[in-house]
């Protein structure tokens, strides 16, 4: 019964810290990730807003620069699609031809209910954020916006790669922390229990 109570004790403390923990990592990871979408989202807002004035896709395009190729590159990159998703000026390419984004991300309709983004009603443009996985090693947040004309989708992406690592460290220090934390609370357990026998003793 003792040593139910002793657990019982060392749970109170354990619980409540592996909580925050854990509610801190999740902060650390979503504020990691959110912030990657940065870069993009002024991107992909302004060439959408060239297009409303009244520029052809083709303008957005930088003259004689090589492409970006996302297979490997951490530069961030920047495509026009025609309103049924058809890929018409990108500055990046992934085996040779424009990136070719999973048809579904172009029914805005869906954008709500997207397993793996998020929508966002920017007034002028719907916007929604997203990660896509083309291939195995290449993982790319991306920011696609329609139009308000929706005669066009401006996306811009960029490798994940670099932040994930910074998660996955974060994540072992924070995985670290936790077990010197547990180990703590277990310590000043035992110095409790072990300080209540000797005034028992004593008695």
């Amino acid at each position: 019964m003792r040593r139910m109570k002793y657990l019982f004790y060392w749970l109170m403390a354990a619980v409540p810290a592996t909580l925050v923990l854990g509610v801190g990592y999740a902060a650390l990871q979503q504020n990691y990730r959110q912030s990657l979408n940065d870069p993009q989202i002024q991107m992909a807002e302004d060439a959408a807003a060239r297009l409303r004035g009244g520029e052809a896709p083709a303008a957005l395009a930088v003259p004689g620069a090589p492409p970006v190729d996302i297979g490997g590159s951490l530069d961030p990159w920047l495509a026009i699609y025609d309103a049924a998703g058809t890929p018409l000026v990108a500055s990046a390419v992934l085996d040779n031809v424009p990136p070719r984004l999973p048809q579904d991300v172009f029914d805005t309709s869906g954008w709500l209910k997207h397993p793996n983004g998020t929508f966002y009603d920017q007034g002028s443009v719907a916007e929604t954020r997203f990660t896509w996985q083309p291939r195995q090693g290449v993982r790319q947040a991306v920011v696609l916006v329609q139009t308000a004309d929706k005669k066009y989708f401006v996306a811009a992406g960029r490798n994940m790669r670099e932040v994930e690592q910074r998660i996955d460290q974060e994540g072992e220090i924070v995985f670290a922390g936790w077990v010197a934390t547990m180990g703590a609370i277990l310590a000043v357990e035992l110095l409790y229990v072990l300080f209540v026998r000797r005034a028992e003793s004593r008695r």
